[in-house]
């Protein structure tokens, strides 16, 4: 019985590895595609639909993925772990939803004259009409809670806990950009080289970091288990 869940815990851990590299490449392929703004313009663009629903499938490989993150540094990350865990995929679950509303939803309302000025940048059904409101910034610490647990815990590459920390001051500064220079955001050819797009990365990145040794530890635990056991002699 001991063997068998061994067994099951080294392929949980190897499986959230590959998903959260993989969602690192479908990251950084939505934002590709993702045009440069929310505007109507752009949301009538044919690329806006698929961009954020790549993203969402990049935000279910994370859901699917991070459980096995924490749990791999679960004993020394303590509670401050637990609590940046349960915001995470908190906001993670958020994402999925705004994600799949902009994919499907938003496109549909652009088509329409009549509801256009709802989903522009300020529109009463614009990013999911504001389900959360307030809270969804509130989500936002779970990044820097979630990256210094791993920093403390000193488990997984030390990349993986300060990427998602210098992710929250800079998704500050991409939201006062992105109030101060519209104009100049909507100049990019997509979303990819922005500040929100790069912020984002920034937090894939830590996830991957943490996934690339997850896969890494399960490949070695692998080896050493198949490696025969010399006999003692006789």
């Amino acid at each position: 019985m001991a063997s068998v869940e061994y067994m099951d815990s080294r392929t949980l851990f190897r499986l959230s590895g590959v998903a959260l590299l993989l969602a690192l490449v479908l990251q950084i392929l939505g934002s590709i595609l993702h045009p440069p703004t929310e505007e109507v313009v752009d949301v009538l663009k044919p690329t806006y639909g698929p961009a954020h629903l790549i993203l969402f499938l990049g935000w279910l490989l994370v859901v699917l993925g991070l459980p096995a993150f924490y749990a791999r540094q679960a004993q020394r990350a303590g509670r401050l772990g637990l609590i940046g865990f349960v915001l995470t995929m908190a906001a993670a679950a958020y994402h999925l939803y705004l994600l799949l509303y902009e994919a499907s939803a938003t496109p549909l309302l652009a088509q329409d004259h009549g509801t256009q000025a709802l989903i522009g940048p300020g529109g009463r059904m614009a990013h999911g009409a504001g389900v959360l409101g307030p809270l969804s910034f509130a989500l936002l610490l779970g990044w820097p809670v979630f990256g210094i647990a791993a920093l403390r815990a000193d488990v997984l590459p030390r990349l993986s806990g300060w990427f998602q920390v210098v992710a929250f001051p800079a998704a500050i500064a991409g939201m006062a950009i992105f109030i101060l220079l519209p104009d100049v955001l909507a100049q990019f050819p997509s979303q990819t080289v922005q500040p929100v797009g790069l912020v984002y990365d920034l937090r894939f990145l830590g996830y991957a970091c943490g996934g690339y040794s997850l896969l890494r530890e399960s490949a070695v635990t692998q080896a050493s288990a198949g490696r025969p056991v010399a006999q003692p002699a006789t």
